[in-house]
């Protein structure tokens, strides 16, 4: 027997004599498994049954998809004739399933779904989402789960699911490294900016330095004196390397056009506290505000991580 067929009747012995079924007879045992008639269809592809492909693909087609078979059907192989239609029926399925994602009710099922999954369930459901900041967390949480790799998901985050995030499209300009010192820009069009306040909040994505996480907020606190805040945040601390860290928050303003330095502090790596500072909301508001230029406000976050001995 060959290595190929040993390994197959390892691991999906049904679905392979369903298969030997089908070339003997043409035909497939009655089942109402869509889990089973995805694997007869990955075995069909695998020795290139044309014609039991075509079956499975019409049943499964014709039932209601499980949890199971709509993640394999998103990683159909594009050789299967009906992989695109299969795709996009689990694609409605999951985001029928999960339209209240961030329910606490499913988030141990939504942190093993794949990326495409996720993409389709936040596509078709965001717009009916209240809050923002929370979808903003439950992306960061579920590429960390995913993705243990720190390079791999800033990839992820960066070009398939931030831009998703309303928040995400606040802040641009954004550079993400991972380095012991990074200076990283932001900028906040004025619209978003008065747009979000005075209940919302903006985040910038994540940016790494020396594998420690990061990210930028901006929102108006009323009390104990109305304000424009800006607060650099940590991650959860997954990064190896410890020490202290200085921060330095600075924004660009008129008439010199150069970048003025609003805060600065040195703290531990250790320490998982927000740190940042606040500008009266009356000088942020005006037309003639020296923080917005071309309605822009241009913000440089510098943070240096400096290893123990």
């Amino acid at each position: 027997m060959s290595p190929c067929f040993h390994s197959l009747l390892g691991t999906e012995e049904n679905a392979f004599m369903e298969l030997l079924r089908f070339m003997y007879n043409g035909r497939l045992t009655p089942t109402t498994e869509s889990t089973l008639l995805v694997d007869i269809l990955m075995a069909a592809d695998k020795f290139d049954v044309v014609s039991c492909i075509k079956l499975c693909g019409q049943r499964l087609i014709g039932l209601p998809m499980t949890l199971e078979s709509a993640v394999r059907c998103l990683d159909l192989p594009c050789s299967i004739s009906m992989a695109a239609d299969l795709s996009e029926a689990a694609k409605k399925f999951l985001a029928k399933r999960y339209k209240k994602f961030l329910s606490t009710k499913f988030q141990d099922e939504l942190m093993r779904i794949p990326l495409a999954g996720i993409v389709a369930i936040l596509s078709r459901n965001l717009p009916g989402v209240a809050s923002e900041k929370s979808v903003y967390d439950f992306v960061l949480r579920w590429a960390d789960l995913q993705y243990p790799n720190s390079e791999q998901r800033r990839e992820i985050l960066s070009s398939s699911l931030l831009p998703m995030v309303p928040l995400r499209r606040s802040m641009t300009n954004v550079i993400l490294i991972d380095q012991p010192s990074c200076i990283i820009n932001f900028s906040l069009k004025r619209e978003h900016c008065f747009g979000s306040f005075p209940s919302g909040s903006m985040r910038s994505p994540p940016f790494y330095c020396a594998g420690h996480g990061f990210f930028l907020s901006a929102h108006r606190r009323m009390e104990p004196s109305n304000s424009f805040v800006l607060i650099i945040q940590k991650l959860e601390d997954k990064g190896l390397v410890r020490g202290t860290v200085d921060y330095d928050i600075e924004v660009k303003t008129t008439p010199s056009l150069e970048f003025t330095t609003l805060w600065r502090r040195t703290t531990t790596t250790g320490c998982t506290q927000g740190f940042g500072c606040s500008v009266p909301w009356s000088e942020v508001i005006p037309d003639d505000s020296p923080f917005f230029i071309d309605d822009k406000l241009h913000i440089r976050v510098h943070v240096k991580i400096t290893p123990q001995p």
